[in-house]
């Protein structure tokens, strides 16, 4: 067990959970997230992206949702990655209000917004109806020198072309 605990370090654990993750076992890296502190290696924000990236993947948006407020609790500051990941699934998942309202929280929190969030919302909000919104977003997005990429303007080509605008 001693020598279990000066093996291990963050970024080996962190390794070790992406496998984890990507093979499907997102329980197994949870309680080895949680495992870590009593081996003295503090997680970091890129230890639970993961997590976060596999259960958005795997439908379980509200999970990563409580994973977000847990990291908090532990102290451990969310990045623009992890928001990310967990605002897309929202917009994809049709929860607008929660992904707009995760997206104020970063404002809030003075987490920078990229390229990858607005992409997000913007298309969530075309999908939904919400055009204005939407325009305003790309705006905003634009306003604030983020420079959409071939994604944001591949979501909006796709979403004028299904809703025939």
């Amino acid at each position: 067990m001693v020598e279990m605990k000066q093996a291990l370090n963050v970024v080996r654990v962190t390794t070790l959970i992406n496998g984890l993750c990507r093979n499907g076992k997102v329980s197994e890296a949870l309680e080895l997230v949680d495992r870590m502190v009593e081996y003295g290696c503090q997680p970091n924000a890129i230890t639970y992206g993961p997590v976060l990236n596999r259960m958005c993947k795997s439908g379980n948006t509200d999970l990563a949702l409580d994973l977000l407020r847990k990291m908090e609790e532990r102290n451990i500051r969310a990045e623009v990655f992890q928001y990310s990941i967990v605002i897309d699934s929202l917009c994809k998942d049709e929860k607008l209000g929660n992904a707009l309202n995760l997206f104020n929280e970063m404002e809030i929190k003075e987490i920078k917004e990229d390229v990858v969030t607005y992409s997000s919302l913007i298309g969530g909000l075309c999908k939904d109806g919400r055009w204005d919104t939407g325009e305003q977003m790309l705006r905003d997005m634009i306003r604030r020198k983020i420079t959409p990429n071939v994604v944001t303007f591949s979501t909006l080509i796709d979403v004028f072309v299904k809703e025939g605008r």
